[in-house]
C-alpha cells in the first residue's frame, strides 16, 4: 500500500512539471523605463578631418623571346621604382608587387585578309612579363614626389593618386563624444519643452537606432552613472594643407639599376619634371548616440 501511493505522489508531480515550467517560460523582463518617466535625446556629430593615405598602382612591361629575360627585365625596372620610392618616401611607403608572364603568337593573315593568331604551342613569338605595383603612402604630402619616382621608370600604365581617409581609434572616439553631447543636448531641449528637467542617465548606445524602442529581454545597452562622466578627447584635427615637400637632395641619383643592357637612373631633375600635386579634400566621419535620461518634474 505504501509503495502504491509513492507511486501515485511521483505522477502527480510528473504532471506538474510541464505546467511550472510554462509558466516559467512566460516571464519576462520589465524594460528599464516601464515604472518612470524618461526622455530620449538621439545624438549626431559629423567632423572634417585631414585625409591620412594616398594610394597609387602602375605597372611595368617587358617583352623578349624568352620567358625568362622579360621577366627579369620587367622585375629590374620595379626594382629600381621601389628603390626609388623609398628613397623619397621611406617607411611611410607601403609597396606590394606581383608578376605575371604570359605568351604572344604569330599572326598572320587568312584569304578574307583578316588577321588571324595562331596559338599553337610551337608558334609563341615572344613574351610579356608584367609588374604590377600598389603604393601606399602614410602621409599623403609625400604622394607627389613618391608617384614621380615611380614614373621616371617610365610604366606602361599608371593609375590617378587616390587620397582618402583611413579613420583611426582616436577620430572616432572624438565623433562619439560630440555625438554624445549632442545628445545630452536633445534630451535637455526635449526635457524643457515637456515642462521638465534631466535627471540621472539610464543608457547610453552607440548607434542610429531608438535605444528605448523593440525592447527584449535580451536587449544590450551600455549604462553609465553620472551624465558628466564622458571621455573627453581630444578634438579631431583641423583640416591643414600638407607642409611643402622637403628640399631636393644634393646627391644627383635617387635610385638607379641595370635593366637588360640599359643602365636606368632616377635623379632629383626627374622627381621635379614629374611631381604632380594634388589638393587632398577633407573627409568627413560621423557617430550616433542615443542616450535615455530619467525626467524630473
Amino acid at each position: 500500500m505504501l509503495f502504491r501511493n509513492m507511486l501515485l505522489a511521483a505522477a502527480s508531480l510528473a504532471a506538474l512539471a510541464p505546467t511550472a515550467a510554462a509558466q516559467q517560460a512566460d516571464t519576462y523582463v520589465r524594460p528599464y523605463w516601464w515604472d518612470k518617466p524618461v526622455v530620449e535625446g538621439m545624438g549626431r556629430a559629423m567632423l572634417d578631418v585631414a585625409p591620412n593615405r594616398a594610394r597609387f598602382d602602375l605597372s611595368f612591361v617587358e617583352t623578349d623571346d624568352q620567358s625568362d629575360a622579360s621577366m627579369k627585365k620587367a622585375v629590374a625596372r620595379a626594382k629600381i621604382a621601389y628603390d626609388a620610392i623609398k628613397k623619397v618616401a621611406g617607411d611611410k611607403a607601403r609597396i606590394t608587387t606581383s608578376v605575371n608572364v604570359t605568351a604572344f603568337y604569330k599572326q598572320y593573315k587568312d584569304k578574307e585578309g583578316n588577321v588571324q593568331t595562331n596559338t599553337r604551342a610551337d608558334q609563341v613569338e615572344g613574351y610579356e612579363a608584367r609588374v604590377s605595383m600598389s603604393v601606399v603612402l602614410l602621409d599623403t604630402s609625400l604622394a607627389g614626389r613618391a608617384r614621380a619616382a615611380a614614373l621616371a621608370l617610365g610604366p606602361q600604365d599608371a593609375g590617378r593618386v587616390s587620397i582618402y581617409l583611413e579613420q583611426t581609434a582616436e577620430m572616432q572616439r572624438a565623433v562619439l563624444d560630440a555625438a554624445a553631447k549632442d545628445a545630452r543636448q536633445r534630451a535637455q531641449l526635449a526635457a524643457t519643452a515637456a515642462g521638465g528637467r534631466l535627471g540621472d542617465i539610464l543608457v547610453v548606445q552607440e548607434g542610429n537606432s531608438s535605444c528605448m524602442g523593440n525592447w527584449s529581454s535580451s536587449q544590450v545597452a551600455r549604462v553609465l552613472g553620472d551624465g558628466d562622466s564622458y571621455n573627453r578627447y581630444a578634438p579631431a584635427p583641423a583640416y591643414a594643407p600638407p607642409p611643402p615637400p622637403p628640399p631636393p637632395s644634393m646627391a644627383p641619383s635617387i635610385a638607379s639599376g641595370q635593366v637588360g643592357s640599359r643602365t636606368i637612373t632616377v635623379t632629383e631633375k626627374d622627381l621635379a619634371a614629374l611631381d604632380l600635386p594634388s589638393d587632398p579634400n577633407p573627409q568627413q566621419i560621423q557617430a550616433d548616440v542615443c542616450a535615455i535620461y530619467t525626467l524630473v518634474k
